[in-house]
């Protein structure tokens, strides 16, 4: 859908610098080059009658540097190729009599005259053809003895190969069963099949055309070369240098007539090293052009059919690497035109065509080849594109070279709304292509409308109604126009109603270049002379009378014309990058100048004002800037002199938005809200922003429609794509929203699939106060249901449609957000509102007004129903005691089936039957899968049961236990006892809670319920709770059990004492038992201290417990001094044993493991593959570096077997088995495995907390031993338990350190996590006893 135009043109006039003018020596333009290095012009000048040379460099700078100047040894030579190598000061010339000529030359003074020439080599026989390869380290020769001969850049032979008749023979060319029958290899046995089948036909008494079999070709290709072929050796190589074919001529004899021969043009194909690869089939009319797709396996040539009769044409052909033909389409061009050559540019979209007069550029699109430009000139020798600048082309005539740079332009009609209806104008020859996309998604070749011009078209445009179109050809002003758009739309082509010719409005010597409408009054078009480009306003309010306004000198060179935005005004760029503005009087209005040159741009007046209403301040100069956007050839785009951002392929702009794709294949967005631009942010990957849209790889915008929020792309290979960004349709709903124009903004969501809750989340509180207003919009009552049922609790509006319009553009895009953690999905559920959420709050307001009248309630039952079934939680039963309500069965059968569509039917059913409406419930089942031999016994016999019972079976089949009790008591109110119904009931559903409660005010029916509670909850083992109940009850023999079981002593002693004396003594001996067994010594001394009198056993049970001083006291207040020293002493030493022991276990434990770790750690630094396992060989020729995909592990996750790269595949996916595995490893902290560092750390945390729960005991301990006198033991004691602290003081931050990285784990999900760091304990001192402390 883009067209090329001409940016800018430049000639050269090289003359002779050492030619005297007395000498008559008539000097020509025999070849020029581009030097990338330098960015400059080579050109060769040479008088060869008489072996003169010269070599001039034209710089950018316009300085002249003459390179060398010599004489040939040779005269009336012809020079074959030439080549400039800018980085070695090398000229290499290859001349036809077989000399290859080097220049050296000073590269710094530029003296000619210190220029060395040799000849590097001799070719004797002659030289043929020569072609450099692109990276210019080949040559590729074909002799005058027909031997191709490849030297590389030393001039060093590489290869050589004899050009032979059997070379034909090397590509086996057969049908593989597809493609036209035409391009098949047919031998000798199928071309006497159709000699015989042809002689039928004549024989048939057939003539002319009526002899052709249609099931047969119409000629068979001998390969017959034409009388214009110019019998040339032809070599072009492939962009890549891999190949390069050789076109040359034949002489083989005819397998239909003997002795008879016939000329063939062949083309070969070799590779790098000279090996030949294949060779082409015969075609007939093939002459000697030949040019090779750099980026492709194309080889293009020239056919010239003189033998088809009406068919006649001039095509250009491809060939495949292989020889086969490929495609061809006519070049428009008469029989008898001569053709010079064919060549392509370096990205392989021109090809061109070379003609005498004229050079032809085509581009493809869908397998349809366009003719876009034609150059015009006069003995044209050669034309050459650039081979780094992809739209710069270079030619030679009349001794001059001149070069052109070309552009891509999308010919559209205006973006501004109301007549944004996507016009797009393609150029193919003589023919504009009209496609209205807003209309006629038409991909190209096919269009919409079309007119033909006189002649080839340059350039084209629309006026601002999308009526008018205006075309320039080289020699006139074509305008054409339809009635009215709605005439194009029903079938109408445009008509040419005027032909202006060239001399009406410019000089001969002017060229024709753009065109540009004003409105659709006035007509720019662009003229350039030899340095000068002037700007002709043409008056076309008269249609079939066009008349020159003015011609406005720009006194420069203009490389681009374009209407405004608004069509009120033409701007042009001229070569220095200034653009500037031009009114229909011819006054000019400079807007800015762009840092570097543009080849494409906009321009658009942006308005800024704060208050929209006064009109006249959004037009003064304060609120309002001309802004002229633009895109280098790099990629750059520019805001003025402002750069926005790079790597940018085309552009467009809005009334709001400037959009352009970059090369990183989005579609972004600019609001054009403000008139100071800055850099924008770079996208980042899984940006989630409305000013950003990822698009198919290449594609660039071709038009922008702004009342259908779309935009549309051309992808590489030429096929359309119409897109609705979302900011462009989430422009257009926050506008109807704004204007309460809801239905509008219901639509545009429906149709774009945008949530349904921006309705209410752009403007919540306009949304609430208007919320009938909404209803009766929207009228249809499926479109509020699916409005309500789309509901939820998310404000949209501050996630996936954040309004950017106050955003600053230099801020950063916004990310995706990251899913939920399941934590954070708890903690969501476990805090959600259902009174404050958005979706009952708008639910609620829904209902309350739907059921405030019943011509609302009547038309919208179902929407009611979806407002009770959408809140969260739902409230299904109000729907089903509203549709219960119905008295019309019809409509309850169909509520009931809407309900049932909108939840799941075994819940609706569960509600239904809830309501205790048995009809209700079989409404529903009947909409269900569920048996009628299940539910219909089991609902009959809900309707013949009374009401409570009724109830009580629906709520026990519910499941609502608690319920059906409620009603059980109700049915056995009047009985004084409760029945065993009841009791089982309680029992079976653990109702003990709810009965108690429901006999509040019955004791002897809860103490019923009581007895079955107290029985529960001994089974429970919660046997004091029990007992209070059988103490309550008065059933003091299983409460003095029940406390005896829970080891409450004294409240068990005291029903004892006080019921049953004679048990107390073996009462008190079970209870000694079980306490000493639970180790509540303390509790078993009192209890053989109170109530069994027995000192002794009291007082070892009191040693027991570290209290020493208690058994002391005991001893002495009984009289007993004497057991001291037998028990309290024997006690003392058992303590000191077993707490030294403890000690002395620990102190070993914290060096052995101090020293493992420490032994683990350094290993683990010194080597860390083979600490954890891993170390394995490496082959050298495997790379190492991280790629884009490949996974980065620490050490702590390589031994789970997953990274983040393979856990989301499944590819390792861990069972519970595996984890529950993992953890019993982690646990044992085996030897040498990964885990032993963290089982070491935690095992010093355990012995840590077992010394923080011996502390109290130690230091009853010491005192004991002290009162004892036993200083020496006591004294050991506290050493050892100091000494234990200090140590694990001075080691416990080693200890405890765990690198971040060793802490590394990776989730089911492939996410990297951290498990929680150890807290490093806190070591206290231990409380020293004076005593003993020296």
């Amino acid at each position: 859908m883009r067209n090329l135009v001409t940016l800018n043109r430049g000639k050269l006039s090289p003359r002779p610098t050492f030619n005297d003018p007395a000498d008559e020596i008539e000097f020509q333009l025999l070849d020029s080059s581009f030097d990338t290095l330098t960015d400059s012009v080579t050109c060769v000048l040479g008088a060869l009658s008489v072996g003169q040379l010269e070599v001039q460099q034209f710089m950018k700078n316009g300085q002249l540097n003459v390179l060398a100047s010599f004489t040939l040894e040779t005269f009336d030579d012809k020079l074959v190729t030439f080549m400039h190598f800018a980085d070695t000061n090398q000229l290499v010339f290859v001349f036809e009599q077989g000399d290859i000529i080097l220049a050296v030359y000073d590269g710094v003074n530029f003296d000619a005259t210190q220029t060395v020439v040799e000849i590097v080599g001799t070719i004797d026989n002659g030289i043929e053809a020569a072609e450099w390869s692109y990276d210019e380290e080949t040559l590729a020769l074909v002799t005058s003895d027909r031997n191709v001969v490849l030297l590389n850049k030393l001039f060093e032979p590489v290869s050589e190969y004899h050009l032979n008749v059997d070379d034909l023979k090397k590509s086996k060319h057969v049908t593989v069963g597809w493609g036209k029958k035409e391009t098949q290899f047919r031998g000798k046995g199928t071309r006497a099949m159709e000699r015989d089948a042809l002689a039928s036909l004549k024989a048939s008494g057939l003539v002319g055309s009526e002899l052709r079999d249609p099931t047969m070709p119409y000629m068979v290709d001998t390969g017959d070369v034409t009388s214009m072929d110019t019998r040339e050796i032809n070599i072009s190589w492939r962009g890549d240098c891999e190949y390069f074919a050789i076109s040359t001529i034949e002489s083989l004899p005819d397998q239909d007539e003997e002795g008879k021969f016939i000329n063939r043009r062949a083309i070969r194909v070799f590779n790098r090293e000279g090996q030949l690869d294949s060779a082409s089939e015969p075609v007939t009319g093939m002459e000697q052009h030949l040019g090779w797709k750099p980026q492709g396996s194309q080889i293009a040539s020239i056919q010239r059919k003189t033998t088809a009769g009406e068919d006649n044409s001039l095509d250009l052909i491809f060939f495949e690497r292989n020889g086969l033909r490929h495609y061809e389409f006519d070049t428009r061009l008469p029989i008898d035109e001569e053709i010079k050559s064919v060549c392509w540019n370096n990205s392989s979209e021109i090809l061109t065509i070379v003609l005498k007069n004229f050079i032809q550029l085509w581009t493809t699109k869908n397998y349809h080849w366009y003719l876009k430009q034609n150059i015009y000139s006069h003995n044209i020798q050669y034309a050459k594109w650039h081979p780094e600048k992809e739209f710069t082309l270079m030619y030679g005539n009349d001794g001059c070279i001149n070069v052109v740079d070309f552009a891509y332009k999308t010919a559209q009609g205006p973006t501004l709304e109301p007549f944004d209806n996507g016009t797009s104008l393609v150029i193919d020859g003589c023919t504009v292509n009209i496609t209205p996309l807003a209309i006629a998604h038409v991909p190209p070749p096919v269009y919409f409308r079309y007119f033909e011009a006189p002649d080839n078209v340059i350039d084209v445009s629309t006026g601002l109604s999308n009526e008018i179109f205006a075309a320039i050809t080289n020699n006139e002003l074509v305008i054409a126009t339809v009635k009215s758009f709605s005439d194009l739309k029903n079938g109408g082509h445009p008509k040419v109603e005027t032909i202006l010719p060239k001399s009406d409005f410019a000089s001969e010597a002017d060229t024709l270049r753009q065109i540009a409408f004003i409105n659709d009054t006035t007509i720019g078009i662009l003229l350039d002379s030899e340095s000068l480009s002037r700007v002709v306003l043409i008056d076309i309010q008269d249609i079939y009378q066009p008349a020159v306004t003015i011609v406005v000198e720009t006194y420069g060179k203009v490389v681009l014309l374009k209407s405004t935005f608004d069509y009120n005004h033409l701007a042009y760029q001229t070569s220095d990058g200034t653009v500037v503005q031009l009114d229909a009087e011819g006054q000019a209005n400079q807007i800015t100048r762009f840092p570097e040159l543009v080849r494409d741009f906009r321009v658009k007046r942006i308005h800024t004002s704060a208050n929209a209403e006064d009109l006249d301040k959004q037009w003064s100069s304060d609120s309002s800037t001309l802004v002229a956007f633009g895109i280098t050839a790099n990629g750059k785009l520019f805001a003025n002199e402002t750069k926005l951002t790079s790597a940018v392929t085309s552009l467009e702009i809005t009334s709001e938005l400037l959009l352009f794709t970059t090369a990183q294949h989005y579609l972004q967005f600019v609001h054009l809200n403000m008139n100071a631009f800055e850099h924008l942010p770079v996208v980042e990957a899984n940006v989630e922003d409305e000013r950003v849209r990822a698009i198919e790889r290449g594609s660039v915008l071709v038009s922008v429609i702004p009342s259908q929020a779309s935009v549309v792309l051309q992808a590489p290979r030429g096929n359309l794509e119409t897109i609705h960004p979302r900011i462009m349709v989430l422009t257009e709903v926050r506008k109807n929203i704004l204007e309460k124009h809801y239905r509008s903004a219901f639509v545009l969501c429906r149709t774009h699939r945008i949530s349904l809750d921006i309705l209410h989340d752009y403007a919540p509180e306009l949304f609430m106060s208007n919320l009938e207003h909404f209803i009766e919009e929207i009228h249809s009552v499926d479109y509020l249901n699916l409005f309500i049922s789309c509901l939820a609790d998310d404000d949209v509006t501050k996630t996936k449609y954040k309004d950017t319009l106050s955003l600053a553009n230099t801020g950063s895009f916004e990310k995706e957000a990251p899913p939920l953690t399941e934590m954070q999905e708890y903690i969501k559920k476990k805090f959600h509102d259902s009174v404050t959420t958005k979706v009952n709050k708008i639910c609620d307001a829904i209902l309350e007004i739907l059921l405030s009248r019943e011509d609302y309630q009547k038309k919208y039952m179902q929407s009611i129903i979806t407002a009770y079934a959408s809140q969260r939680p739902q409230k299904l039963e109000a729907a089903v005691l509203l549709i219960s309500s119905l008295e019309d069965i019809s409509d309850k059968d169909a509520c009931i089936t809407y309900l049932c569509f909108l939840q799941d039917v075994n819940l609706v059913y569960k509600v239904a039957l809830s309501s205790y409406d048995v009809k209700i419930a079989l409404l529903v089942a009947q909409k269900s899968q569920m048996d009628p031999r299940e539910y219909l016994p089991f609902l009959q016999s809900l309707q013949d049961s009374e009401l409570l019972r009724r109830k009580f079976t629906i709520d026990d089949y519910l499941k609502n236990y608690d319920k059906a009790l409620t009603h059980l008591t109700e049915l056995e109110k009047d009985r004084e006892e409760v029945s065993d119904e009841f009791i089982n009931y309680v029992e079976t559903h653990e109702l003990y809670k709810d009965g108690l409660k429901l006999y509040r005010n019955d004791s002897a029916k809860q103490n019923a319920v009581y007895r079955l509670f107290a029985k529960h909850l001994s089974s429970k083992q919660e046997y004091n709770e029990a007992g209070i109940i059988y103490e309550m009850l008065g059933q003091f023999k299983e409460a003095m059990g029940m406390y005896v079981l829970g080891m409450k002593w004294r409240e068990a002693m005291s029903i004892a004492v006080q019921r049953y004396p004679n048990e107390v003594n073996t009462l008190a001996d079970e209870l000694v038992t079980s306490l000493s067994f639970e180790h509540r010594y303390v509790d078993a001394a009192e209890v053989q201290l109170e109530f069994k009198k027995d000192l002794k056993s009291a007082m070892e049970l009191y040693c027991k417990a570290y209290r020493y001083d208690a058994a002391c006291l005991v001893a002495n207040i009984g009289k007993r001094p004497e057991l001291i020293p037998t028990v309290v002493d024997q006690g003392l030493g058992e303590g000191f044993g077993t707490v030294a022991e403890l000690l002395a276990d620990c102190k070993g434990q914290i060096n052995s493991q101090l020293r493992r770790l420490r032994d683990l750690r350094t290993k683990k630094d010194e080597d860390p593959y083979s600490f954890y396992g891993l170390e394995t060989e490496q082959a050298d020729d495997v790379s190492i570096a991280p790629s884009e995909t490949s996974t980065k592990e620490s050490f702590f996750t390589r031994y789970t077997g997953k990274t983040g790269g393979t856990a989301k595949t499944g590819a390792s996916r861990r069972t519970a088995k595996n984890k529950r595995r993992e953890e019993r490893k982690r646990a044992r902290g085996k030897k040498g495995t990964i885990y032993e560092e963290e089982y070491l750390v935690q095992s010093i945390g355990r012995l840590i907390d077992r010394l923080v729960q011996t502390r109290t005991d130690a230091l009853r301990l010491i005192d004991g031993l002290c009162r004892r006198d036993m200083r020496e033991q006591a004294y050991q004691i506290q050493k050892n338990y100091v000494e234990i602290v200090e140590l694990l003081k001075t080691n416990v931050e080693e200890i405890y350190s765990i690198s971040e990285k060793d802490r590394e784990r990776v989730d089911e999900n492939g996410e990297v996590y951290h498990v929680p760091e150890i807290p490093v304990p806190v070591i206290e001192d231990f409380p020293k006893n004076k005593v003993i402390d020296f």
